[in-house]
């Protein structure tokens, strides 16, 4: 069935050879070079965020680091597509995944079957701390160390073909000067539509030590917790 319908469509993939285009935003120029395809894609994800392509194209090779952003382009859009096949896969007709774990105040994130990072929270980018760093697109255990009772891959496997639900783990994010650990809990999020896989991380973040601990109100009065006043 693949190969028919691809045979059908050969002439419009033969058609698509890189074509450079230039745009700009703020005086600042970028020379690419895309497939018609992914210049389409790129000018419908900038309109949806309602701005037009140079300044969209400018905001992503802010945040990168490479020297080929032509291939960086096309990881984006590819991720997008990624990402809309999850929405529709997992909740097709309610707010997406995507939107859930980006709008929870704990940290998360969702990766795909093959544990690459396709979406992200705020509380997620803060616990892992300032600095450069391209998260969607990169494979989870490049970002993070994710320690399970058995080898991850095992456990991963397991949790695709259903032998395994809910996993526990403990993370760590080491980059120069920081250390940061969690626990964490990953939620396999499978669907009898192909092969559909994802999984949801959630970290359980505890207060640092020595942190103050929140008061209660009680009308005009502040309640402490009781170990703040010891005997």
């Amino acid at each position: 069935m693949w190969g028919q319908d691809w045979g059908q469509d050969r002439n419009a993939i033969a058609a698509q050879v890189p074509k450079p285009r230039v745009v700009q935003h703020r005086g600042r120029r970028y020379s690419i070079r895309l497939e018609t395809a992914f210049w389409k894609s790129l000018e419908y994800l900038a309109g949806r965020q309602g701005v037009r392509l140079g300044r969209y194209i400018a905001g992503l090779a802010a945040s990168y680091a490479g020297n080929n952003l032509s291939s960086y382009l096309r990881v984006v859009c590819m991720l997008e597509a990624e990402r809309s096949v999850a929405e529709a896969i997992l909740d097709p007709t309610r707010d997406s995944l995507l939107t859930l774990v980006r709008d929870c105040p704990s940290p998360g994130i969702i990766v795909s079957r093959n544990r690459t990072i396709l979406g992200y929270n705020t509380a997620f980018a803060h616990w892992l701390g300032p600095g450069p760093r391209v998260l969607a697109g990169s494979e989870l255990t490049d970002i993070l160390q994710v320690r399970t009772s058995r080898l991850l891959n095992e456990v991963w496997t397991d949790m695709i073909t259903g032998a395994k639900g809910t996993v526990n783990a403990h993370v760590l994010r080491v980059s120069p000067g920081r250390v940061s650990a969690a626990q964490a809990t990953i939620v396999p999020l499978r669907s009898d539509v192909g092969e559909g896989f994802y999984a949801v991380m959630w970290l359980e973040v505890k207060r640092p030590t020595g942190a103050a601990k929140p008061e209660k109100s009680a009308g005009n009065r502040r309640i402490s917790s009781p170990e703040s006043h010891p005997q």
